[in-house]
């Protein structure tokens, strides 16, 4: 199971309009590194060590169905909340920031440069950039509503799960963003970002994606 990560304290009403829980970006660290440097081993394989690119997407990722084949160069995050059905299809540099959990459904087809995204940034300023010593609260920002400069800061994440179903096929390019869940049998144009969830049996494309006939 994904680490659960804390929430970081900051002492502001509008931290409970926030999506997911708010992490700093050191908490991640480790497991970027650790999925950074298997990620890099894989794409850096010779296409005749199709062993060797097996045993590594095993130790990458959450789990992977019988029968489904990831193409490289691959990216992610962490790997480890990535969970993919059997018979998928991940073509070329697909990127997942799956700081939060990625599902995927049997049979379903990523094209070339697909971007999943768990992760996303508070708005409100105060929230996204705090200081690294969480003890200061909200006593780094100044009566004028400037930043103190003594102080060093850091970021702030949230993060949303992603659900894609059975049988759908993600064009080119397309971006699907943190907590949207699709249905069965969908279909993403090429380009598209998806900000919002998708029934089944449905064709979407645009910016913002939008509905454009059912897939019957």
């Amino acid at each position: 199971m994904a680490k659960k990560w804390g929430v970081v304290k900051i002492k502001n009403s509008e931290h409970n309009k926030l999506k997911g829980p708010l992490t700093q970006y050191g908490q991640y660290k480790e497991l970027f590194h650790k999925a950074a440097q298997i990620t890099y081993k894989l794409n850096n394989l010779s296409p005749d060590e199709t062993n060797e690119k097996k045993e590594l997407f095993k130790q990458l990722l959450g789990s992977i169905g019988e029968d489904t084949e990831i193409l490289t160069p691959f990216y992610c995050n962490i790997g480890s909340n990535i969970h993919l059905g059997r018979g998928c299809f991940i073509n070329i540099n697909c990127n997942f920031l799956d700081t939060d959990t990625v599902e995927i459904g049997d049979y379903t087809l990523l094209a070339p440069g697909v971007n999943v995204i768990c992760a996303d940034h508070p708005t409100k300023t105060t929230q996204r950039i705090v200081p690294k010593d969480d003890n200061y609260n909200n006593n780094y920002i100044k009566a004028d509503g400037s930043y103190d400069e003594t102080i060093d800061y850091t970021f702030t994440n949230t993060k949303q799960e992603v659900k894609i179903g059975k049988r759908c096929w993600i064009g080119t390019n397309a971006i699907i963003l943190p907590g949207v869940t699709i249905g069965d049998n969908v279909i993403v144009a090429a380009g598209s970002v998806v900000t919002k969830d998708i029934p089944d049996n449905m064709i979407v494309g645009g910016v913002p994606a939008h509905i454009i006939r059912e897939n019957k």
